[in-house]
C-alpha cells in the first residue's frame, strides 16, 4: 500500500502539463459525419437531422454524451453550398463539456462525385464541479477530497471560442473525409484558478458500398480513425444492409472494443441505430465496461427542383 502510494506521489510531482484526449468518442461514426467534419454539411439531398446519446462505461467512470446535429444544402451567391449546426454535451465525471458550432461547406460537383470543403465556428463551454469524490480503498464509501489544493474551491464554468476544418469526398460508391477540430486550440479562462487547453483531433474517415448481385443485400466497409498527436484510434467497421433499410455489423476498434451494431429506417424515412461496446482493454477487469449508443435519423428531401406533376380525371375537364 506504502509502495503504490508513493508511486502515485511522485507521478503527482513530476506531471506538471498532462495532457489527454478531448474530443468524445462515438461507435456509429458512419451515422455522425457532422460531428466530426464539417465538410460533410449539405453532402445530402435534404435537411440531415441526427440525435445520439452515448453512455460510456458504468460507475464513478461514467461518460454520457449527447449529440444533435442537423445540415442542409442550398445555394449562397450561386454557389453550391451547405449548412449545418453541432450540439455536443458530454459530462465526463466532474467535468461537462458543452460545445455548439455553426458549419458552412462549399460543394463542387466533379466527373465522379462532389468535394466539399467545410469550415466551422462556435462555442466551447467547460465546466468543473468543486466537490470531489475519491474512492476509499478499504470500503465501498467514498470520502471527500476537499484538502487537494488543486481542486477549485468553488463550481468553475469558462468559454472559449472554437473553430475546425474539414474536406469531404462522396460518390454513389464512395465516401471519404479528412478534418481538424481546435485549430484555434481554446484556452477556456478560469480567472487563474486552473489552466486547460484543448488542442486538436485529426481526423480520417472512409467508406464504400457495394451491393451483392441477385440479392437485396449490400456490404458497407468503413474506417475511421483519429488522433491528438500523441494517441491513435483506428476502427474498422462492416455493414450488412437489407433492402436499403435493415442493417446489422460489427467494429473492431484497436486495443479498446468490439462493437455490436443494428439499426432499420422507416418507411417514413426515420433512422433508428443501436451500438454495444464490449470492452476489450483493461478496463473490462474492472466490471465497468460496457457501453451503449442509441441513435435516431432522419432525412427530409428539400429538392425544390422537382415538381409534382398533377392530373385531373377526364370527368371534370
Amino acid at each position: 500500500m506504502f509502495r503504490r502510494i508513493l508511486i502515485f506521489v511522485i507521478f503527482c510531482v513530476a506531471a506538471n502539463n498532462v495532457k489527454s484526449q478531448y474530443d468524445p468518442q462515438f461507435s456509429q461514426n458512419m451515422f455522425n459525419k457532422l460531428a466530426v467534419n464539417p465538410g460533410f454539411a449539405g453532402a445530402s439531398d435534404g435537411v440531415n437531422l441526427v440525435a445520439l446519446n452515448r453512455n460510456q462505461w458504468r460507475g464513478t467512470m461514467a461518460i454520457k454524451t449527447t449529440v444533435f446535429s442537423g445540415d442542409m444544402p442550398f445555394k449562397f451567391l450561386g454557389v453550391n453550398s451547405g449548412v449545418g449546426i453541432n450540439f455536443i454535451n458530454d459530462e465526463i465525471g466532474n467535468f461537462t463539456n458543452l460545445s455548439i458550432h455553426l458549419d458552412y461547406a462549399i460543394k463542387w460537383e466533379l466527373d465522379k462525385g462532389s468535394l466539399s470543403l467545410g469550415v466551422n465556428a462556435g462555442l466551447l463551454n467547460q465546466s468543473l464541479k468543486a466537490s470531489w469524490y475519491m474512492a476509499n480503498s478499504e470500503s465501498d464509501f467514498y470520502t471527500s477530497h476537499e484538502e487537494d489544493p488543486n481542486i477549485p474551491s468553488t463550481d468553475q464554468t469558462a468559454s472559449a471560442f472554437d473553430a475546425g476544418l474539414g474536406v469531404y469526398f462522396e460518390s454513389e460508391i464512395f465516401y471519404a473525409g479528412a478534418s481538424l477540430s481546435h485549430i484555434t486550440e481554446p484556452e477556456a479562462d478560469y480567472k487563474n484558478e486552473f489552466n486547460f487547453k484543448t488542442s486538436g483531433t485529426f481526423y480520417l474517415l472512409g467508406g464504400y458500398k457495394h451491393k451483392i448481385e441477385d440479392t437485396a443485400y449490400e456490404l458497407l466497409p468503413s474506417v475511421f480513425l483519429k488522433t491528438d498527436r500523441r494517441s491513435i484510434q483506428l476502427d474498422v467497421n462492416t455493414l450488412v444492409r437489407y433492402r436499403g433499410r435493415y442493417w446489422g455489423g460489427l467494429t473492431y476498434r484497436y486495443q479498446d472494443a468490439i462493437v455490436v451494431l443494428a439499426g432499420l429506417e422507416m418507411k417514413n424515412g426515420v433512422k433508428f441505430g443501436y451500438s454495444y461496446d464490449i470492452t476489450t482493454s483493461a478496463i473490462a477487469a474492472t466490471g465497468n465496461g460496457g457501453t451503449h449508443e442509441i441513435m435516431i435519423g432522419y432525412n427530409l428531401d428539400i429538392n425544390f427542383e422537382k415538381r409534382t406533376k398533377r392530373y385531373k380525371s377526364v370527368r371534370y375537364l
